[in-house]
């Protein structure tokens, strides 16, 4: 239900400038980590994962604010721990993001926001335990952008994603923590 109410709320936004602004899609993947991940009280090292995601935005200059856009993102992420009771964590988030964008030249610019959203959390570990929980979670983004051509843009970003309290398999209080560096390609629509 969460995950309804978000992207509703979502694509209503998106919906009601779509039309009067500039709007864009992208695609991106890359390398995941998480700090240790805290189950049950144990804390047990990260694996590097991955991590794809895409994202539909357009820019509020019509709205008199210059250089701001406002997204829709999704981002699916997964990571691995050994140990005992090695087993792995899936994360899908949905959230809506302000972006900053702050042009350098005519073909680079640097980016920066932040997005409010649900987060899905799925675990799943060799003692039995599996489940998942839809918790509300955060993230701060940033990077650099390309423009190659009038069509299309090639950009570089790190992004830090939180989600706690999520319980999931019979144990309560996973947190889930990112961080994320992506690469991708973005249209301009």
């Amino acid at each position: 239900m969460k995950k309804f109410i978000v992207a509703s709320a979502a694509a209503l936004l998106l919906s009601t400038a779509a039309a009067s602004a500039e709007s864009y899609v992208s695609v991106l993947g890359g390398a995941t980590w998480m700090p240790d991940i805290n189950v049950a009280g144990t804390k047990r090292p990260m694996d590097t994962g991955f991590n794809v995601g895409a994202r539909y935005g357009y820019y509020l200059d019509n709205w008199n604010l210059p250089n701001f856009s406002l997204e829709a993102d999704g981002l699916f992420s997964r990571s691995t721990f050994a140990a005992n009771n090695a087993g792995r964590i899936e994360s899908s988030s949905y959230m809506g993001n302000l972006i900053y964008h702050a042009p350098l030249n005519p073909v680079w610019s640097l980016y920066g926001g932040a997005g409010l959203g649900a987060v899905q959390t799925n675990f799943d570990n060799n003692a039995g335990n599996h489940g998942g929980s839809v918790v509300l979670g955060w993230q701060a983004l940033g990077g650099l952008e390309y423009r190659a051509s009038e069509s299309a843009s090639l950009f570089a970003e790190y992004r830090y994603q939180n989600a706690h309290n999520v319980n999931a398999g019979g144990i309560t209080g996973i947190g889930n923590t990112s961080n994320n560096l992506s690469m991708g390609v973005k249209w301009h629509l």
